[in-house]
């Protein structure tokens, strides 16, 4: 049997949403409790430590398996995006309105949106929701403002100008519309380099990574993305190799993490140079190892892609690099579970970070908390906790 991890860090990135590391770590204390329920084990989870500038926060989840006999202690730093997203919200919505126009222009005419049908026709249709329900609610406000030409005259536009802006501000917020205009509006402009403030605290970030992996002594270290934190995170890595090129040998084991990423919107897009760049420094180290998780179910990612060959990068040839796994949603779920999901596509999205109801080789706190290193978990893809006889493989 192996040494199993006694001693581990995670950094965490989500998605693009307001969310405070107190937010984030009640939520995943509840999601701790689900996954000591489904195995059998024992987890604290300790107050949470936060920041003075409120940007990260960590808490210790200490894990038991008594009948499995192993330990481990996980240190988990969520990174948290929630000043940047407040910023982007609190923006005048003609503002939000023109940033979005912009940058669903921008994705189409560069010809990045058409990369996203061509490999992943459902995150395409994800793409152009925010631009259709849009188009939906000036219809109306034309509608409206054709019915009431007669009373008004032409007043009636500026009577069609207020039902479009009513729409946007109700079903807008209801339908996350607004939302999703926001987060392609950020995208662009990251990808554009255009946004200073995501640069500082992703370099901030990086410096927290390096510092507090210098000073742990851990078994592993893995960085984790979802979703457009994916995106974020493979940025923040390549950081941490900038600052330190000896970064990725601090731990017996240092691992790149991407869960439902949607990082080829930036590696598709002819801008997208500098974030190529930062792939490759990933590529050219050699002890670095970053592993992929994609899902038919989910639509907000691109399922069965390659991402560094998507790009055009050449990896390595002595080792996959990304090692890339699809998992399916239906195995890691009872069936009520699945069922109630199932057609919620921003809750299945969410499930890559969410607890399990069923043993599945891919278990999320079993990555974070668990006694197996990463990339034997997927390599082998192992159910449950230390590989022994009752540890099925599927």
């Amino acid at each position: 049997m192996k040494q199993p991890v006694l001693k581990r860090a995670v950094f965490f990135i989500g998605g693009y949403e307001p969310k405070t590391p107190e937010a984030f770590f009640s939520g995943l204390s509840r999601q701790v409790s689900r996954f000591d329920a489904l195995w059998g084990y024992s987890s604290d989870v300790s107050p949470v430590e936060v920041t003075q500038d409120n940007d990260s926060g960590v808490v210790t989840i200490s894990t038991r398996a008594t009948e499995e006999n192993w330990s481990t202690s996980t240190d988990f730093n969520f990174l948290s995006l929630n000043r940047i997203v407040l910023g982007d919200f609190a923006r005048p919505m003609p503002i939000r309105l023109f940033y979005y126009i912009r940058s669903f222009t921008d994705f189409v005419i560069s010809g990045a949106a058409f990369h996203f049908f061509f490999k992943a026709w459902r995150f395409g249709l994800y793409f152009v929701y925010p631009f259709l329900v849009l188009t939906f609610f000036a219809l109306v406000g034309y509608l409206v403002a054709q019915l009431t030409l007669q009373w008004f005259g032409l007043a009636s536009g500026l009577v069609g100008v207020l039902i479009f802006i009513l729409a946007l501000s109700v079903a807008g917020e209801r339908w996350s519309t607004n939302h999703l205009m926001d987060l392609w509006s950020f995208s662009l402009d990251f990808i554009r380099g255009r946004r200073a403030d995501a640069d500082i605290i992703l370099q901030r970030f990086a410096e927290t990574v390096i510092a507090r992996t210098a000073a742990g002594g851990y078994d592993e270290v893995i960085l984790i993305g979802h979703s457009t934190g994916g995106l974020l995170m493979i940025d923040v890595a390549a950081r941490c190799l900038s600052i330190d090129k000896k970064f990725a040998g601090s731990a017996r084991k240092v691992a790149l993490l991407t869960l439902g990423s949607t990082a080829l919107k930036a590696g598709y897009h002819p801008a997208g140079t500098n974030f190529r760049k930062s792939v490759e420094q990933l590529i050219n180290d050699d002890k670095l190892v970053w592993v992929e998780i994609q899902c038919l179910t989910d639509a907000i990612n691109f399922y069965k892609t390659d991402p560094v060959a998507e790009m055009g990068l050449d990896p390595k040839a002595n080792r996959a690099f990304p090692i890339v796994r699809t998992i399916k949603v239906r195995d890691m779920l009872q069936p009520d579970t699945y069922a109630r999901i199932k057609r919620n596509f921003f809750r299945v999205h969410y499930q890559y970070v969410c607890a399990n109801t069923k043993p599945y080789w891919y278990d999320f706190f079993q990555i974070c908390c668990g006694p197996n290193f990463l990339a034997e978990r997927v390599e082998s893809r192992i159910v449950g906790g230390l590989q022994t006889e009752k540890a099925t493989m599927v």
